[in-house]
């Protein structure tokens, strides 16, 4: 049946002729790359457009090494069966349907279908993140020798490495709630407060193409909470405060996470000469939607502490006001210049 299989093959001309002697000889793939996916991530991988694979049929040589990307219209070309749809199945199953599809032609075909190449994931995340929107995140691969072959290991995109793409989360993230919307299973809670606080690694769920992000707004959060989420990897690299009021440079400022008070103040160009340097207001939104607003005594000499040199966050604005001195110069110019104007008319007319 092979022999008449191969014969039709190219007598169409779909296929090569091959040597009588290649027939008869049983062969299997040796010393070719294998791909290892990790958490059963293989028996769950959907193909898709742009997937590079590799199909096999054991003992059948014209059928060995075949490499194929998936096209657009969801489908890869074989010898002899033509185009094959392979969009939406697992490798697994990608195996099967081209068995069922050769078992006119050969004997229980044995069919393996490798991922060389996946193509790259498209997630979207929206709500507590710098940057809301669509990212492109592509798989990692390193390669293992090993006596007999060399192995890829893949390395999916994790969802804190889509928040990480995002810019980190906000100050308000709640991310003890976070869903994780997928085409093929519906939604998914994750609980990403136990990664931070105990290192459970089984939260950072691996991502699949498709998958929509949403990380809502916590009601709730205790400075304690708020400090050890901005020391985690899942907030930004720095945050924006606003310096108002009595600075060399007033405005928006790009801070490192963990700020002091008196750092910002620094970075603004310290105080000028008509700053009241010894209170300023910090002014913050908190995760209820609260504003609180508070006086501090400032001590440019103390470490950090909630009292005179706290940690600012995402959004603080911090302003400063003129001194008494300056204040009441500035109110006696304001009494006296219409009246040295006036003395000024009487003169010029006198």
């Amino acid at each position: 049946m092979r022999l008449i299989a191969l014969g039709i093959g190219v007598a169409l001309g779909l296929w090569p002729s091959p040597m009588l002697s290649e027939l008869a000889i049983a062969q299997s793939p040796s010393g070719l790359e294998q791909d290892s996916l990790p958490n059963n991530f293989a028996d769950r991988y959907v193909l898709g457009v742009g997937d590079q694979i590799k199909l096999d049929i054991f003992e059948i040589p014209e059928i060995q090494n075949i490499q194929q990307t998936v096209l657009v219209d969801g489908t890869i070309t074989l010898p002899w069966i033509g185009k094959v749809s392979v969009a939406g199945l697992t490798p697994q199953e990608t195996e099967q349907t081209v068995a069922n599809l050769y078992d006119s032609y050969l004997h229980n075909p044995l069919v393996t279908v490798d991922v060389l190449q996946p193509r790259p994931l498209q997630v979207g995340i929206v709500g507590e993140v710098k940057h809301p929107g669509g990212y492109t995140l592509r798989i990692g691969t390193e390669a293992v020798e090993s006596n007999i072959s060399q192995q890829r290991i893949r390395y999916w995109p994790t969802l804190t490495q889509a928040i990480q793409a995002a810019g980190g989360i906000t100050r308000l993230a709640n991310v003890r709630a976070i869903q994780v919307q997928r085409p093929s299973e519906g939604t998914i809670s994750i609980d990403l407060w136990k990664l931070i606080e105990s290192g459970d690694i089984e939260k950072d769920i691996l991502l699949r193409d498709g998958d929509q992000i949403l990380i809502p707004v916590a009601s709730e959060m205790t400075n304690e909470e708020i400090t050890q989420l901005s020391s985690s990897s899942l907030a930004p690299d720095a945050i924006t405060v606003n310096i108002v009021g009595q600075v060399t440079s007033p405005g928006s400022l790009q801070v490192p996470l963990n700020t002091s008070l008196n750092q910002a103040l620094l970075a603004a160009g310290g105080f000028t000469e008509r700053a009241d340097e010894q209170t300023v207001e910090l002014i913050r939104l908190n995760p209820n939607g609260s504003v609180t607003q508070r006086e501090i005594f400032v001590d440019l000499a103390q470490g950090i502490n909630e009292d005179s040199n706290p940690i600012l966050q995402e959004g603080d604005a911090v302003i400063i006001e003129r001194s008494t001195i300056a204040t009441a110069s500035d109110t006696v110019n304001q009494v006296s210049s219409p009246l040295l104007s006036i003395l000024g008319l009487l003169n010029f007319l006198f």
